[in-house]
């Protein structure tokens, strides 16, 4: 049974982390950073609750307390089964808000969008093929409008959520974080391309031919370019990785926001492709404590698409055309892929070393 009242239930001295059968699971918590006090600790931790217990009085805005959460970073002691299930829910449902919001917002988009579009005669099927690309775009909009504005109203600012600062940049680490995007989006591309086509890597060649069968390639490009890259990162490496970061350890926060990130793309063989992507994108913003890295970054990986998207779009009868998926110049793309990508991380590791 889940606690009911959480200041009761988690707080009583007598309450289950005392019993024998539940010590067998009390290394769980140390997975999240939790270390267990000292008495002396405790004795301290309770004098300053008596002295904070004024502050608490005032009036909160409803929802979850992000500001101070109750949560493995800041609680004392053990902690029992219930009480880690709890507080895992509790968090993912929190940080996954502006996901949800993203889904909704655009789903919406393209569901009133379609008796609007005119073309209702030929299917909803054919309309996703022609629209969804519009849809798509204008729910980024509404989106970020959104999130711009709740930020606001909760007394904070939409670029401190999402960590995207836009003083004291390092331009020649864009530079670095785009080239090595994009190298790595080659290597990983033709790694795929290679590997024998059974079990999950079945549907690759199908997958990547859906993605360039679109009728608006100009939207298309934008899109890929501009506006996937910009909400994913605020949505996922902004918004829910930092508030996962307030209430988790380190590890478990960039492990569990890859995992989301990766399974929203859909088929197996993309989940294997976003979830590298979305490690490294998730330690870049880490590192660097701010996502205008990342942002570049996800749009070097989206780079080689563009850049194909646009040669399919001028010169169509490539796409069917069988040097594309020549073994040698596929081989010889993702090596220079792979060392394009190796000599820009060692380059960005001794700016790192440099400025610090």
């Amino acid at each position: 049974m889940l606690p009911v009242c959480r200041d009761i239930y988690l707080w009583s001295d007598t309450g289950l982390k005392n019993d024998k059968k539940y010590k067998a699971f009390d290394w769980i918590p140390y997975l999240f950073g939790n270390e267990e006090p000292d008495q002396e600790d405790e004795d301290k931790d309770k004098t300053e609750e008596k002295a904070d217990e004024p502050k608490k009085n005032k009036k909160k805005r409803k929802g979850i307390d992000d500001e101070n959460p109750v949560s493995f970073r800041t609680t004392t002691g053990r902690l029992s089964i219930q009480q880690i299930i709890y507080f895992i829910f509790r968090d993912l449902i929190y940080a996954s808000g502006p996901m949800f919001a993203y889904i909704g917002i655009t789903l919406l988009c393209i569901i009133l969008g379609y008796p609007l579009s005119g073309q209702t005669r030929h299917g909803f099927q054919a309309y996703l093929s022609e629209r969804s690309n519009f849809m798509i775009a204008l729910g980024v909009v509404i989106t970020l409008r959104y999130l711009y504005k709740k930020s606001r109203k909760r007394g904070s600012t939409f670029f401190e959520d999402a960590s995207l600062f836009r003083t004291n940049v390092d331009k020649k680490k864009i530079v670095l974080c785009f080239l090595f995007g994009a190298g790595v989006a080659l290597f990983i591309s033709s790694l795929l391309t290679l590997i024998p086509k059974v079990w999950i890597f079945a549907s690759y060649d199908q997958s990547v031919s859906r993605i360039y069968q679109r009728y608006d390639i100009f939207l298309t490009i934008i899109e890929s370019a501009v506006l996937t890259p910009l909400v994913e990162e605020i949505i996922f490496r902004g918004y829910m990785l930092n508030r996962l970061l307030k209430r988790w350890d380190d590890i478990p926060a960039l492990i569990v926001t890859t995992f989301i990130f990766s399974f929203m793309h859909g088929s197996s063989i993309w989940v294997i492709y976003a979830f590298i992507m979305g490690y490294i994108l998730g330690r870049l913003s880490m590192i660097e404590g701010n996502i205008i890295y990342g942002i570049f970054l996800h749009a070097g990986f989206n780079l080689p698409s563009v850049v194909q998207w646009f040669i399919y779009f001028i010169w169509p009868d490539l796409q069917s055309d069988s040097y594309i998926t020549n073994i040698f110049e596929t081989i010889l793309i993702g090596t220079t892929g792979l060392i394009v990508s190796v000599i820009i991380y060692m380059l960005y590791k001794n700016r790192l070393e440099t400025a610090g």
